[in-house]
């Protein structure tokens, strides 16, 4: 009798004990459902579907075509921008998890950049030494015969990675800052190795830059550093400077350094 109380006892505790793991996953779940973010928050969000590889980013806002017209967004999935790859992904809330004090929102947005204390209360309207630069760079017309201007390849580049002030109240600022550049000995333009509206005959400049990019967060700064890359240059049908193919020689080192 006593051995049969005690099978009923544990029979009953287990089943008690499925039942509270059951309940713990279902508030979870309402829990996830019930987040809401916003443009600008700043989370990590598992790529996979796993649990296992969560990666940093931004929440992005939706686009027009990311819900059929009059549906308005549910909460359950948000577009973000991974810090890593820069890839958008379509994260679903239940994989979206906050990164502490990421949205917090503070009344200036003060950065610093190597060498210089800047300020970035309000947006850069024109270019400045050792601040932002206006993209796209203005350039005057040239012949196809021009040659090569290191000052105005490296403002080139910087737009083309993306450099950019942002408005008061905004984050995500992005300052490239570059070490070295070399001009290389020209080339003719080539149909399988180039890119761009170019056509045989025109020349080709391949410029080696060494170059860091940052990005200005509320919280942190994420710092891609030693980046090196082959980018070949040419004069479009317009007469201006533009980069053709890309050539990755090193890849940066990454870091994130919390404010």
């Amino acid at each position: 009798m006593e051995k049969s109380n005690r099978l009923q006892r544990r029979f009953v505790f287990g089943w008690a004990m499925v039942a509270i793991t059951l309940l713990l996953a279902a508030a979870s779940q309402v829990v996830a459902q019930n987040k809401t973010y916003k443009p600008g928050d700043r989370v990590e969000c598992e790529t996979t579907g796993s649990g296992k590889y969560w990666t940093k980013g931004t929440v992005l806002p939706f686009r027009s075509n990311d819900w059929p017209s009059g549906v308005e967004p549910d909460g359950s999935w948000y577009r973000v921008k991974a810090d890593s790859n820069k890839v958008e992904y379509y994260c679903k809330v239940e994989f979206i998890r906050p990164i502490a004090g990421g949205t917090e929102m503070k009344p200036e947005n003060k950065v610093e950049t190597a060498g210089n204390n800047q300020d970035v209360t309000g947006k850069t309207e024109a270019p400045a030494v050792g601040g932002f630069i206006e993209c796209p760079v203005k350039q005057k017309p040239v012949t196809k015969g021009a040659r090569p201007d290191a000052e105005l390849f490296k403002k080139i580049i910087r737009c083309a990675k993306r450099e950019k002030a942002v408005d008061k109240d905004d984050e995500g600022a992005i300052k490239v800052d570059i070490s070295d550049i070399r001009i290389g000995a020209s080339r003719p333009w080539s149909y399988s190795q180039d890119l761009g509206n170019a056509k045989p005959g025109t020349i080709v400049y391949p410029v080696k830059a060494t170059y860091t990019v940052r990005t200005f967060y509320r919280t942190a700064t994420e710092v891609e550093e030693g980046w090196i890359r082959i980018l070949n240059f040419y004069v479009n049908a317009f007469g201006e400077w533009q980069i053709g193919s890309e050539e990755n020689v090193k890849s940066p080192k990454v870091s994130r350094i919390q404010k």
